[in-house]
């Protein structure tokens, strides 16, 4: 179950990060596998497209004043903040919830499932990665100093042995090495890392479920190099 949250964004800690089998290990089995994927999912840069947003007088900064919806997005306010979603990913995530296990991995952390999801359309039912608390001064899974890098560790620990994408816009290449020897050790990987002024797009969505048709064929049905999609 998802964290209790009120809108200012305490939680009842007690119910963070409940991901179904999180660590857990899978196994092929007449050419299926036996535990879902999991699909880790950003929301700033990836699902908030915020890099998206048009000038009306492009002499003039960026301001609220000044702000255009491009054709195909909505602008919203979620826990006090604008948004700017793609109209399709609704669309997009019905179908993938069928298919993979879904864990929001961004540091909305406990307001996505309170706060955001009402805004989106999904995702209230979602576990969530609880970032903050997989940090610590002696941790040696920290990447550099990115926000990718703050929620590997979390990520490491959610994911396990389960096949795994992650769609996040700030990857290092530390965690493309990390997801390249899980691909070379027999367990699939896809990482895909969205422009911030896209979002997250039709060929990435689409990357998605071809990774998820290989999970199905079974063994040696990923393209050549690997699964990134960047």
């Amino acid at each position: 179950m998802p964290a209790a949250c009120d809108i200012s964004g305490a939680c009842d800690m007690s119910a963070r990060g409940d991901v179904p089998g999180a660590g857990a290990a899978w196994t092929w089995h007449g050419g299926r596998v036996t535990a879902r994927p999991l699909l880790l999912l950003d929301v700033d840069g990836v699902l908030n497209a915020f890099g998206a947003w048009e000038r009306r007088d492009s002499s003039l900064p960026l301001a609220p004043g000044n702000l255009v919806v491009p054709e195909g997005f909505r602008a919203a306010r979620a826990d006090g903040y604008h948004l700017l979603l793609r109209e399709e990913h609704a669309d997009w995530v019905e179908v993938l919830g069928r298919r993979f296990d879904m864990v929001w991995a961004t540091m909305w952390q406990g307001r996505a499932p309170v706060g955001l999801a009402p805004v989106v359309g999904y995702g209230a039912s979602w576990p969530w990665i609880p970032f903050d608390d997989h940090q610590s001064f002696t941790t040696t899974q920290r990447t550099g100093w990115g926000i990718g890098s703050y929620k590997f560790p979390g990520v490491v620990a959610t994911v396990g042995d389960r096949p795994a994408v992650w769609i996040d816009d700030d990857l290092e290449p530390a965690i493309y090495e990390w997801a390249a020897e899980r691909d070379s050790s027999g367990i699939p990987t896809l990482l895909v890392q969205p422009d911030p002024a896209e979002g997250w797009t039709r060929a990435e969505y689409e990357a998605v479920l071809a990774f998820a048709d290989s999970l199905e064929d079974g063994p040696g049905s990923e393209p050549p190099g690997g699964w990134v999609v960047a």
